[in-house]
């Protein structure tokens, strides 16, 4: 299943869960729901570390290309 959201709407927690609102641009620039991401509270530490992490990584992949490609440029 694939989700695309833009933005987090609202963080609940509720029964031992983060709820994560998610929502994405619709027409006319109004917010339409996309769904609510579920995480059991006791594992959202290790989730948005994960995810923090995950994206850290991309972050330095992206920064090489872009000094590789600059310097085949020059």
């Amino acid at each position: 299943m694939h989700l695309f959201a833009d933005q987090i709407q609202s963080v609940t927690l509720s029964n031992g869960n983060l709820r994560i609102q998610l929502t994405q641009q619709g027409p006319n620039n109004e917010q339409v729901d996309a769904g609510t991401l579920i995480i059991p509270a006791s594992q959202a530490n290790n989730f948005v570390n994960g995810l923090a992490n995950s994206l850290k990584g991309l972050d330095e992949k992206l920064e090489a290309a872009r000094e590789a490609s600059e310097g085949e440029n020059q």
